[in-house]
């Protein structure tokens, strides 16, 4: 079992980037309430619904404390650990309130241009909103993931955004803290492959009880 709990995402980091996150969205809210007189000015509360809806995300992904908690346990005796609704549906909210005020731009841009208060600004949201389109077609197809990671008798699997990976006991060597790149715990695999890294901004529990629960399903499922 792993003894201690490290502390992977540091201090300052996490009031760093929630400072600027609240100070970035009373910035916009005030300045939107101050100067938006028509669609394109009134759109940006989209962008402060976005840019609040992150702050959300990032307070309960940064500053959420970590303590030893029970997982859910499935009828096979299958331990889920799941990321925290206020991490995930937040930003998911938020790329839709983005997605929209986009949307609002790319029709102000093809009907009246003159009106984009900041075109630069709006082109660069217009493509970023394109660009983002693919994951969005993912997400409504089931193939963009809530951060997840499933101990069964089995295998273990781990759902994150993008990836998707189940890994039979056998191959798998253990576990271990990983502090950056990013900080979580790294799944040791036998052979050649790709060591699959849950990040710990995603989960409310430590890394070491992630660590301790995959040792004990490991063993447990070899014997």
């Amino acid at each position: 079992m792993v003894t201690g709990t490290a502390r992977l995402i540091p201090r300052w980091y996490a009031v760093t980037v929630v400072t600027v996150l609240v100070l970035f969205t009373l910035g916009l809210a005030a300045a939107t309430a101050a100067f938006a007189d028509d669609l394109a000015g009134r759109s940006m509360w989209g962008l402060v619904a976005c840019a609040a809806l992150v702050l959300v995300a990032a307070v309960s992904s940064l500053l959420r404390p970590r303590r030893r908690r029970e997982p859910e346990v499935t009828a096979d005796g299958t331990r889920v650990f799941r990321a925290p609704a206020l991490t995930v549906w937040p930003l998911v909210l938020g790329w839709f309130a983005l997605l929209a005020t986009a949307a609002v731009w790319g029709w102000v841009a093809l009907t009246d241009f003159d009106a984009l208060e900041s075109p630069g600004f709006s082109i660069v949201a217009i493509v970023g909103a394109l660009a983002s389109l693919p994951d969005l077609v993912r997400l409504l197809t089931g193939r963009l993931h809530r951060w997840t990671l499933e101990l069964g008798p089995e295998a273990v699997t781990y759902r994150g955004y993008r990836t998707d990976a189940t890994v039979p006991w056998k191959d798998v060597k253990g576990a271990a803290v990983q502090e950056r790149g990013p900080a979580g715990v790294r799944i040791d695999l036998r052979g050649g492959g790709t060591d699959p890294v849950v990040p710990i901004t995603a989960f409310d529990v430590p890394a070491e009880q992630l660590v301790d629960e995959i040792v004990r399903a490991r063993k447990g499922a070899r014997g």
